[in-house]
């Protein structure tokens, strides 16, 4: 075998990870699908290959390694995480799946994500659109939309994997795909515990856990087309059980208590759309999409002080959305989209605070938004592309079928291509979110007077490409009023906050020859709440990392990636009082070999945090430290 030539499979793999993929088709952040030159805002885009080298197993430390995403993090597997997007807070990033939008407004943390309920193995792609996006997608999009893509149906794949790891992680699952004349299919299922990895508590001297995950998801896709018509269908389930020390409550260091949150949860969507060529001049799309999450959660509060007593909650909550898209034209000179949205959104929560006695904490609340949209797109010469949207989103309690809300988002870009190789883009939009159902209805501290939270966001930037590079460097500001904010003088939430977010940041992607890819970025986020002395917590002002990924020959590869996160505020309640403290600044390494065994077998060591740095990521919750896990892939 001669070592100095790579091997048909890897050269495949190599080609597909190139970052300087710009011509890839991108269906965020539009009405209808279009290509990443004809998009005026700041995009990421990763595939699957690209995402696995970022990680194999952790979704969270993928992201933190895309320019402008922070995923705040509450230690170990079982805590909560979610995503801040160019600082902002993290209930500010609609997130979405194959379409499908998964905030639940019922939580407490007025609608944010929980990253960790997502398999990496799962993702096809993942799409990043920066700034408000209201304009295309009403409510939540304030300060940007990330959408994942799972397993595309109709490509001849089957793939077998399974991991081991240390302190129980483990995981197994099957994906395949394919094509029946013109019906194409995909399945995936996956299983995962994260197992329950141990920390030295230098205080006390002993060893402590009490972060654990595992879940449970089912993916299945259809799709049909001929030359007039397709049709798509999703359906996805996800379950999911979690342990970790209350939010606040010094984690496995200082809290007092060794008691645990729990939380068992189940997640369903599905999405049916069809799409017809009704002529040259016009397209349509109609799409229906569904979500479902319950969730029981139980905690301790924060013992023995009284700040947080124990309470529960069991919370179902329900969206339907039915949308009707139109595009006019040709997407190579002059076109447009236009239509109409209706979304339901319905959740329930019955909870309970613990005084000794308990105090219930019910609420029940329903919506109704509906929605009307035009967007306009036009070069006005062959390198000059403009860009104007304009939505109108009525919410409307269902309840007493009272109007609640009345938004206008509006949207203008443009981008200009200097050369084959230099474009400028610029980007303006405003963005709302109605209040969650929790700050809504919540019978202690909701308050049913709240307004919508505003932004209002300008982004520039420039990209070049040449060969095999990709440069994006962006500068951002970002404008927030209205947020809702907890007035312990009333202890209800409030409007009140005003914070200004601006920066930039940076991406170089280059693949110097058919072994080596390389990725630098950073984002550096200036962060200031007008309103108020206090600080934002858990979003650090810089971050910045780089990834290597290297062919040695045709059975092995090489993966690192480094990264930097400057220091960063928190809180805790550990000692009874609401104490602020800076978290310091950090850095890690990671690294995956792997060994292509045959043309359909690889084995892949992965080392986590192999310098073993320790650092915090809240108060009390120390990072795991260094850690191995061992996969095992088969491709038939």
């Amino acid at each position: 075998m001669n070592k100095k030539k790579l091997s048909p499979l890897f050269l495949m793999l190599l080609a597909t990870q190139s970052f300087a993929d710009i011509e890839e088709v991108i269906v965020t952040g539009s009405y209808s699908p279009v290509n990443r030159e004809q998009l005026s805002s700041s995009v990421s885009v990763i595939n699957h290959e690209q995402l696995l080298q970022l990680s194999s197993h952790s979704l969270v430390d993928a992201l933190r390694q895309v320019p402008s995403i922070w995923v705040e993090e509450q230690g170990g597997p079982g805590g909560v995480t979610s995503i801040s997007l160019r600082g902002a807070e993290s209930n500010h990033t609609l997130v979405l799946l194959d379409g499908v939008q998964l905030n639940d407004p019922t939580n407490t943390r007025g609608g944010a994500f929980d990253v960790n309920g997502i398999n990496i193995t799962s993702i096809q792609r993942i799409e990043i659109i920066r700034g408000a996006q209201s304009s295309v997608y009403g409510s939540d999009a304030l300060a940007g939309v990330i959408q994942i893509i799972t397993t595309e149906a109709g490509k001849n794949n089957t793939q077998f994997n399974a991991s081991v790891g240390e302190d129980g992680y483990k995981t197994a699952g099957i994906a395949t795909s394919g094509k029946i004349d013109q019906l194409g299919y995909a399945f995936t299922a996956q299983t995962k515990n994260a197992g329950e990895p141990t920390v030295t508590n230098t205080q006390k001297n002993n060893v402590v856990s009490g972060s654990s995950a595992k879940n449970n998801e089912i993916i299945s896709k259809l799709n049909w087309a001929n030359t007039i018509h397709q049709l798509d269908f999703t359906y996805r389930y996800f379950d999911g059980e979690r342990t970790s020390f209350p939010e606040q409550s010094g984690g496995p260091l200082f809290a007092e208590s060794r008691e645990l949150d729990t939380s068992d949860y189940t997640d369903q969507s599905s999405a049916l759309s069809w799409r017809m060529q009704v002529n040259d001049f016009w397209k349509s799309k109609t799409q229906a999409t569904w979500y479902k999450r319950n969730e029981n959660i139980t905690s301790p509060g924060i013992v023995p002080f009284d700040a947080v007593p124990a309470n529960g909650a069991n919370t179902e909550f329900t969206r339907t959305d039915l949308q009707w898209t139109n595009t006019l034209g040709d997407q190579e000179n002059l076109w447009s989209n236009l239509g109409l949205e209706s979304k339901h959104e319905d959740g329930t929560s019955k909870g309970y605070l613990d005084f000794g006695f308990k105090m219930p904490t019910d609420f029940s609340l329903a919506r109704t938004i509906d929605s009307a949209f035009v967007n306009l797109n036009g070069y006005a010469t062959k390198d000059f592309l403009l860009q104007a949207s304009l939505r109108r989103d009525d919410a409307t309690d269902t309840t007493s079928n009272k109007n609640i809300a009345t938004k206008n988002s509006k949207q203008v870009g443009a981008r200009y291509q200097i050369n084959n190789q230099l474009s400028l883009f610029v980007n303006a939009a405003q963005g709302f979110k109605l209040p969650s159902f929790f700050a809504l209805g919540h019978p202690l501290v909701g308050n049913p007077d709240l307004k919508p939270e505003i932004a209002t966001t300008k982004d520039t930037g420039v990209e070049w490409k040449e060969n095999n590079y990709y440069v994006r460097i962006s500068y951002f500001d970002h404008h927030y009023h209205d947020l809702i904010d907890f007035d312990s003088d009333t202890f209800k939430n409030v409007n009140r906050s005003r914070v200004e977010t601006s920066g930039v940041e940076a991406e170089i992607n280059w693949e110097a020859n058919t072994q080596w890819l390389m990725r630098v970025h950073g984002t550096y986020t200036d962060i200031d709440m007008l309103s108020s002395s206090n600080h934002l917590l858990g979003r650090p002002q810089v971050k910045a990392g780089s990834s290597v990924s290297y062919a040695v020959n045709n059975e092995w590869k090489i993966n690192l990636n480094y990264l930097w996160v400057s220091s960063r505020f928190a809180t805790s309640l550990y000692t009874g009082t609401d104490e602020e403290q800076t978290l310091s600044a950090y850095s890690r390494i990671d690294a995956t070999v792997t060994w292509q065994m045959t043309t359909k077998t690889s084995l892949s060591l992965n080392l986590e945090n192999i310098a073993n740095k320790s650092y915090y990521s809240d108060i009390g919750f120390p990072a795991i430290g260094r850690t191995a896990m061992l996969n095992f892939s088969l491709f038939l």
